[in-house]
């Protein structure tokens, strides 16, 4: 069965689509049209300055060129009266600038990166009239810092990309050299947050495209639990990273963003194969392994890929593409941690033996990235991109610890991108257009799909995984930036966007029942049935339909930008954008008639009105608040740029994933059958239950059991009508200071992120006032709880970075680059579902899961005698928080206490919870008239570290909790080395 938009309301979201469509199409001619100053684009760069005579005065009307040294295109400018240029829509890369005013001529190379807005003064008939400083503009390869912008952002060079070590060639990974920003390292889910937000509320860009993951979890389409790559690093030239008051042509992020620039190829061809290799042999055997006197799990790791780019017309027609391989096995252990006591009831009641399911199970991984682009400059004005990508993984994880291997499922994951792009640079404007289209499909398919799944609390989960997902996003988007400098001292840039989504969300929940069996005595003599143990299941899930659900959303965003130059030591940055979606929330769903009298029959309370929680179609109009005012500031102090005041404050609308509201649709075509057992059909925590049967241990018992009583009645779920998406609201203020060949800033950071979505339990006892349930009115209905949406989810981060640059040159052999944070992250709440307080607020304010109060982030390259090159990554920190939940009440009181603990500091004599050190050594042989193979070693957490994590979280009556000094596993593996070759032509 096929559920999803009916029919009449899928037409005419779709005549809305196409209208928006038209709008912004019509927007983008007429863009240009009009008459514009520089700003740099997502994927571009813009090159600002003055033209000044030998004597010091203004070069009035010089002529100004930009001739891109690959592909010999050339951006032209005039200056103003006060000799004054802007030229915008640059290609990161290395460019010869000329400033021309009668027969005088001055030329200097510079090289811009993506997303800036670079600054370079040039003086006729003398030298330039401002010596740039080392590490600043006249760079090669490296992550120029700017001077004058308000942005709090980190650029990320090619060289670093290539030459500083990490594990696996994610050039995500080198996100943590920005302040504010951590990378999940982990073995099975790579990913990246910010601030205090969620993975979610992050963004990448490649080449303009955005990469947003709009069904789940993670912020990144291929992200989520994902070992996997976003994008072949091979095919990376450069990247960006927004922190902090970013402006106004950015979308769909409350945190970090992430502009990726793809290569290109140029009038001479290049190209490289690389290879690089670990594997169990070169790696140290983990601490935890020792500990338990296991044997070393098995550990192989191959990556290889080619590239080869070059001109097909010179001057005009070029292309490049790209191929990585990455093929891994990692092994985890299944190794329980369960007491001894829970060990002996599970083998007693279950009669297996705990030893037929722990010890080390192979999890392969294999990934294929492929990329290719044409890159057409039929003349000086026009440059077209054709680009097309295609990531594809299959990748069996999620056993270990407590899991069994047969419960484990093949996460099957698959991102292909297309791209078409048209630049044009007129006299005084820049405008680009972008038609790209993105379809994501992520497929986890349990291995053992015939299998139920038994959960033995704390002890061990086994059978087949009981759920299988098939969910397809597809994005078609159209975008149009526009930037104007006729106007002396503006920059202007106005854009629109419209992106038309269709998700398919086919999600086969407990397709298989799950039983799970706990151990828990703390009962009352008056309700004897909270006494349970492994002799029966406490609990059963079950689907109880099936479907697959079809929708569509059409996303339209409009913005304003004018960079200001007041004078030539101020600048303000005023922008604002406005984002709107036509089905952000469901919004064309009907609430069934048993589930709106169900949820009628509960009382209101201060944080549940039951018509606000039911629809007929009508009752969810479209958000139309997403105005989003930003505003920046730089003020050159002395003129020199040699001490630069900085800050700005905006506001960041997000949105929210498909899959944190569908569940009121997909819960109403497969209703979750929830079976509560006891030993004597009590009631356990205000919930029913019924005396266990062994006839209920099979699929059929428990679909005969749905049929004749009340037990395995679904949970309903209900979105609330006027949810509003998730807004982060941000304030900086900041001092970059020139220090000789250093440049160094220290930055204020406040955010404050408010209506992340979650759920609630609407049947709390007394009016709302009591702890969970009192579900009498709704079981007659057919249900055998209500939980509800709220938009009630708020983070506080308060920080402070700072950062001491001196970035590599040839000429001086070295770079050095430091990132420190000092921060605090918080939050009310829990995550998608904050079922132990009343509301989120009644959690109070506490440490969010992986706030940090202090991490370094230290990287830096060094030239060395003989042709030897040594680079590195340290990163130490103290230790990130993880959440602690009290259930001393009781597992199914929806009460339990939340708290957050820190794990104990235990390297470098107890200043640091968490320490990595990463170095790289490598030699380059010239070979076959100047052609370079390279071979490089890396030694990966060179002492070791253990940087433990899955610390115990739970307690209960009858389970104390563990300190928080050793972990159930580890953040990073053990010492290991890598070995790197590549040629390069």
């Amino acid at each position: 069965m096929i559920v999803g938009i009916q029919k009449k309301n899928r037409v005419l979201t779709r005549g809305i689509s196409a209208t928006a469509m038209a709008m912004a199409t019509l927007f983008a001619s007429g863009a240009v049209m009009l008459p514009t100053m520089a700003s740099a684009q997502v994927s571009t760069a813009s090159l600002s300055g003055r033209v000044t005579g030998a004597d010091g005065s203004s070069a009035a009307s010089a002529q100004v060129a930009a001739r891109s040294i690959a592909t010999n295109q050339t951006v032209r400018a005039t200056s103003d009266a006060n000799g004054y240029y802007t030229l915008t829509g640059l290609r990161p890369g290395e460019y010869e600038v000329t400033a021309t005013a009668g027969t005088e001529t001055v030329s200097q190379n510079v090289i811009v990166s993506i997303g800036q807005s670079a600054s370079l003064d040039l003086a006729i008939g003398g030298a330039a009239a401002e010596t740039v400083p080392e590490g600043q503009i006249v760079v090669t390869g490296t992550r120029a810092r700017e001077v004058r912008t308000s942005e709090v952002a980190t650029n990320v060079s090619t060289t670093q990309i290539e030459r500083l070590p990490q594990t696996d060639r994610n050039f995500l990974s080198f996100v943590a050299l920005a302040p504010g920003v951590k990378y999940n390292d982990s073995e099975t889910d790579k990913g990246f947050t910010s601030g205090a937000s969620t993975a979610s509320q992050v963004n990448v860009f490649i080449d303009g495209v955005s990469l947003k993951n709009q069904v789940r979890e993670g912020g990144i389409a291929g992200q989520q639990n994902s070992r996997g790559n976003p994008f072949g690093q091979l095919a990376v030239q450069e990247f960006r990273v927004l922190t902090q008051n970013y402006k106004a042509e950015y979308e769909q992020a409350g945190a970090a963003i992430v502009t990726a620039l793809t290569k290109s190829g140029t009038n001479e061809f290049h190209g490289e194969i690389f290879g690089q290799y670990t594997d169990k042999g070169l790696s140290e055997k983990a601490y935890l392994d020792k500990r338990n006197n296991r044997p070393e799990p098995a550990f192989e790791r191959k990556q290889y890929g080619v590239s080869l780019g070059g001109p097909i017309i010179k001057d005009r027609l070029f292309f490049f593409g790209a191929y990585e391989g990455n093929d891994q096995n990692r092994a985890f252990n299944v190794d329980s941690t369960g007491s001894a006591a829970a060990i002996q009831q599970f083998e007693q009641y279950s009669g297996r033996k705990l030893s037929d399911f722990e010890g080390a199970f192979v999890s392969p991984f294999r990934g294929d990235f492929y990329f290719g682009k044409l890159t057409l400059t039929p003349d000086d004005r026009q440059t077209f991109d054709l680009s097309f990508s295609r990531r594809q993984e299959s990748d069996i994880q999620g056993f270990g610890g407590n899991t069994a291997y047969e419960n484990a499922e093949n996460k099957k994951n698959k991102v292909d991108t297309y791209l078409f792009k048209w630049a044009y640079n007129g006299n005084n404007f820049t405008n680009e257009f972008n038609a790209s289209y993105l379809n994501y499909n992520f497929n986890p398919t349990s291995l053992h799909p015939e299998l139920p799944s038994y959960e033995y609390a704390s002890v061990i989960l086994f059978g087949g995984k009981d759920s299988t997902r098939n969910e397809t996003q597809a994005s078609y988007t159209l975008r149009d930036d526009f930037t104007f400098t006729g106007i002396d001292g503006h920059a202007f840039k106005f854009g629109a966007r419209v992106e038309v989504t269709d998700i398919q969300f086919d999600n086969n929940a407990y397709l298989q029942p799950r039983y799970t069996f706990r151990i828990d005595n703390a009962g009352t003599p008056a309700d004897a049935s909270d006494d349970t143990n492994f002799s029966f299941p406490a609990e059963a899930r079950l689907g109880l339909g099936s479907g697959q659900i079809r929708a569509s959303n059409t996303q339209i965003g409009l913005y304003l930008q004018d960079d200001w130059d007041i004078t030539d030591r101020l600048q303000l940055n005023l922008g604002v954008r406005w984002d709107y979606e036509t089905n952000g929330f469901n919004n064309e769903y009907r609430t069934p008639a048993a589930a709106a009298a169900a949820i009628r029959s509960l009382p209101a309370t201060f944080y549940f009105n039951p018509e606000n929680y039911i629809t007929d179609g009508h009752q969810r109009k479209p958000f139309g608040g997403a105005i989003a005012p930003r505003f920046g500031f730089s003020w050159d102090i002395k003129g020199d740029r040699s001490t630069v005041i900085f800050g700005g404050a905006g506001r960041y609308y997000d949105r929210n994933n498909f899959n944190n509201t569908v569940d009121e649709l997909s819960r109403t075509i497969n209703p979750i059958g929830v079976f509560r057992f006891s030993a004597n059909g009590l009631p356990r925590s205000g919930l029913p239950t019924v005396m266990w049967n062994p006839a209920y241990a099979t699929r059929a018992g428990l679909l005969a059991l749905a049929a004749s009583s009340t037990t395995g009645l679904p949970e309903l779920f209900a979105v609330k009508n006027d949810a509003k998406p998730p807004v982060n609201d941000q304030f900086s203020l900041g001092v970059r200071q020139r220090f000789g060949v250093f440049e160094a800033s220290l930055t204020g950071s406040y955010q404050r992120g408010r209506n992340g979505y979650t759920n609630l339990f609407a049947t709390r006892q007394n009016n709302g006032l009591g702890n969970c349930c009192n579900t009498s009115t709704v079981v007659p209905f057919g249900y055998s709880n209500v939980i509800v949406g709220y938009d009630g989810l708020d983070t506080r981060y308060k920080a402070l970075f700072f950062t001491l640059d001196k970035n590599y040159t040839r000429s001086s052999g070295w770079g050095l680059n430091l990132a420190y944070t000092f921060s605090k992250a918080e939050q009310n709440g829990g995550d998608l579902f904050s079922l132990d307080g009343l509301t989120p607020d009644g959690y109070g304010w506490r440490p969010k899961a992986g706030d940090e109060r202090h991490r370094i982030v230290i990287s830096g390259m060094v030239d060395l005698p003989m042709g030897f090159r040594f680079s590195t990554v340290t990163t130490l920190s103290s230790g990130s928080a993880y959440q602690i939940t009290d259930a001393t009440r009781g597992s199914d009181s929806g009460a339990a206490a939340l708290s957050a603990a820190y794990p104990e500091k235990n390297c470098i004599k107890g200043l640091f919870a968490f320490c990595e050190v990463n170095v790289s050594l490598a030699k380059t042989f010239p070979i076959l008239g100047g052609d370079n193979l390279e071979a490089a070693v890396d030694v990966l957490n060179v002492f070791n570290n253990k940087n433990f994590k899955d610390f115990d979280t739970f307690m209960s009556a009858t389970d104390p909790l563990e300190p928080g000094r050793i972990g159930a596993n580890t953040l990073t593996l053990p010492r290991r080395i890598q070995f790197r070759l590549g040629y390069k032509f």
